[in-house]
């Protein structure tokens, strides 16, 4: 069964980040320690991890992870192998997040009962950045209309279709500004994609029912969870004793070793990369009506973020547009070029090209008196040929003033005279790198 597509409200194409590391698979040696339980086999596998043993450093080793593919404050569930997972791994992300809030990351379980109810509400909340991110294990696979969700994380094995189903629809809910999310693969579970019993989402899927979790009156005040009964921790430690805890030996390094980017079309078809952006460049034209305004919006710092991010919003991130200008033998270009090319069949031009021209400017560079401010510029000039549009970031003059040979903020001021003058001159390099090249 087909879902009918962009049209109907679901999301077109999507991606899947399959990440692998070095410990996908575990045996055991003596050198590792057993913190609880006992090792009944010699070897681990996949399914394995956290239903019949437990790696606490394996389980740091995602949640660092997550971190790092996902944007800080884009919203994201975690599909856990249970509670104990969803409560170490919530743990591990809070440990190693750079958001300060304590609700950053929560665990919306059966065991948080009506706190549990208030924090899923207040995910659900899209004018709410927190809680951010929840782990969980089969809470949310269903019944939840969460339509801002940008992440869904599979830290589980996954065999059956329908719930495979159920899990991928947490992320097709469409919301303002909102056309694209990635599913983060740390167990194959993205397999079923090429399963044959995969004929898409179900036509149902198109109206979630939305679960009865009851009402909950928000307020700013601190959450504390209560405790739990006798009953259900007896339970916990029941399944803790089945168990086992196992700690890696000292100076083992663990790793990622790979992430592969798959595409997926809106029938749960894979794409190769050509096609994913095929399949997106038709949207290329609602974000600038001409060639001229890409280049006004491109050449400001402010407004050239801005347009990554809904590019972004839309699956152009940078490292699909990098695939880009990898098909159109353009790595030698800036991303400018690309798209104007793609969208009004302009002449691509390489950086080197633009900073030449930049350097035989003398209008643009004889009004700086100091020899050290036109050196700076340079530099730029240098860092923006060899790495590309990033090194022109607002955000990143700081460490290119020291990483220049001015070494601090005060000798970058003293070159150009006050910090305004600085800062106007970078963006006006910007202007004359982006100025059309007949």
């Amino acid at each position: 069964m087909r879902i009918a597509g962009i049209n109907d409200g679901f999301l077109s194409p999507y991606k899947v980040k399959r990440v692998r590391t070095n410990i996908d698979e575990y045996i055991y040696t003596r050198e590792d320690t057993v913190v609880q339980g006992a090792v009944d086999r010699p070897f681990y596998t996949m399914p394995d991890f956290n239903t019949k043993v437990v790696l606490p450093d394996r389980t740091e080793l995602v949640a660092k992870t997550i971190l790092q593919q996902i944007r800080p404050f884009d919203k994201t569930i975690v599909f856990c192998v249970d509670q104990e997972h969803a409560l170490l791994l919530r743990d591990m992300i809070n440990k190693h997040k750079t958001i300060t809030d304590p609700f950053y990351c929560v665990r919306i379980t059966s065991d948080e009962g009506k706190i549990g109810r208030e924090l899923l509400e207040k995910f659900q909340d899209n004018d709410r950045d927190i809680p951010t991110i929840l782990t969980s294990s089969q809470m949310l696979t269903t019944g939840v209309d969460a339509r801002n969700v940008r992440n869904i994380v599979l830290v589980r094995t996954i065999n059956s279709m329908v719930e495979f189903k159920q899990i991928v629809g947490r992320g097709t809910r469409v919301f303002d500004g909102k056309d694209f999310f990635t599913i983060i693969d740390f167990t194959g579970a993205t397999e079923l994609f090429y399963d044959e019993a995969w004929d898409g989402l179900p036509e149902e899927q198109r109206e979630v029912q939305v679960e009865q979790i009851g009402v909950a009156t928000f307020d700013e005040s601190p959450i504390v969870y209560p405790p739990t009964s006798e009953d259900e921790n007896q339970e916990r430690e029941t399944t803790q004793r089945a168990r086992t805890v196992i700690r890696l030996k000292d100076g083992r390094k663990l790793k990622v070793i790979d992430v592969e980017t798959r595409y997926i079309d809106e029938d749960g078809r894979p794409l190769s990369a050509e096609e994913f952006l095929e399949s997106l460049i038709g949207k290329l034209p609602t974000l600038f009506e001409s060639e001229e305004r890409l280049r006004d919006i491109w050449s400001q710092p402010n407004t050239r973020k801005e347009l990554l991010q809904q590019m972004e919003g839309m699956g152009f991130d940078l490292e699909s547009m990098y695939t880009l200008q990898q098909m159109l033998r353009a790595e030698d270009s800036d991303i400018f070029d690309v798209l104007a090319h793609i969208a009004f069949n302009t002449s691509m031009v390489t950086r080197e090209k633009r900073a030449v021209r930049v350097r035989g400017n003398e209008v643009f560079f004889k009004v700086f008196k100091k020899l050290e401010a036109r050196k700076f510029l340079e530099f730029v000039l240098d860092r923006y040929v060899s790495t590309g549009v990033e090194e022109l970031d607002q955000d990143h003059l700081g460490e290119l003033i020291q990483i220049s040979g001015l070494k601090t903020a005060t000798e970058a001021v003293a070159a150009f005279g006050n910090v305004k003058k600085m800062q106007q001159a970078f963006l006006e390099l910007q202007q004359a790198l982006y100025e059309n090249i007949a």
